[in-house]
C-alpha cells in the first residue's frame, strides 16, 4: 500500500470511529413541565421530623420525557415545615427538593412541585376506643357517686370518644412511598 491509500484509510477510520470513541458531550436537562416519579428511601414523619432534616428519593419509571439517563437518579431534599399532631392540632409535613443527581454524577438544582404523594395518616381508632372505655368507667363512677344516676357511663363514653377523636394523628411519608413532581423550570444537569 502506498502512503496516499494509508492516509485515506486512516481518515475514513477516524470519521467512522470518532462518534464511538469520543466522550459523550450530550447535556441532559430536566425540561419544564416534565413529570418526575420518585420513591422515598426513608420515612419522614410529622411526629419526629425536624425542619432542615435531609432525605433522599430514587427516581423511578416512567422517567422524565422517557429519558433513561434518569435511571438510578437520586433526589435530595429537606423538610421545610413540620407540625406534630396534637389535641386539636392538625399535623403538617412540607419539604423541598434541593438537588437531582444522575447515576453518571451529573447534578442540577430543580424547582419541583408535588403533584401527588402517598402520605399516610396514622390510625386513631385504638385511642378513641380506649378513651371511650376510660370515659365510660369514670362517668359511671361519677354518675353513681355524685348524681346517684346510671347515665354517667353513657355520658362518659361519649365524652371520651369525642375527646379522643379531636386528638389528631401524625402523618408519614413512608419509605417506599411514591411522590410525583412536576418540574417548574428547565434545568441543565452537569
Amino acid at each position: 500500500m502506498n502512503r496516499a491509500t494509508i492516509a485515506t484509510c486512516a481518515a475514513l477510520a477516524a470519521i467512522v470511529l470518532a462518534p464511538t470513541m469520543a466522550p459523550s458531550s450530550q447535556e441532559v436537562s430536566l425540561a419544564s413541565g416534565s413529570m418526575v416519579d420518585a420513591k422515598m428511601n426513608q420515612t419522614i414523619d410529622s411526629g419526629s421530623a425536624h425542619v432542615g432534616q435531609q432525605f433522599t428519593m430514587t427516581v423511578v419509571p416512567p422517567y422524565p420525557r422517557s429519558n433513561y439517563e434518569f435511571s438510578g437518579a437520586t433526589l435530595t431534599g429537606h423538610v421545610t415545615n413540620v407540625v406534630a399532631a396534637g389535641q386539636g392540632t392538625n399535623p403538617q409535613l412540607a419539604f423541598a427538593i434541593d438537588r437531582i443527581s444522575l447515576a453518571n454524577g451529573d447534578t442540577g438544582h430543580p424547582t419541583l412541585m408535588v403533584q401527588s404523594q402517598e402520605t399516610q395518616q396514622h390510625n386513631n381508632t385504638t385511642n378513641v376506643a380506649a378513651t371511650a372505655v376510660a370515659g365510660m368507667l369514670v362517668g359511671n363512677w361519677i354518675g353513681k357517686a355524685v348524681f346517684n344516676s346510671n347515665a354517667g357511663g353513657a355520658v362518659g363514653a361519649v365524652a371520651g370518644a369525642l375527646f379522643a377523636s379531636n386528638k389528631k394523628t401524625n402523618v408519614s411519608l413512608a419509605q417506599g412511598s411514591q411522590v410525583v413532581f412536576e418540574a417548574q423550570t428547565t434545568v441543565a444537569l452537569r
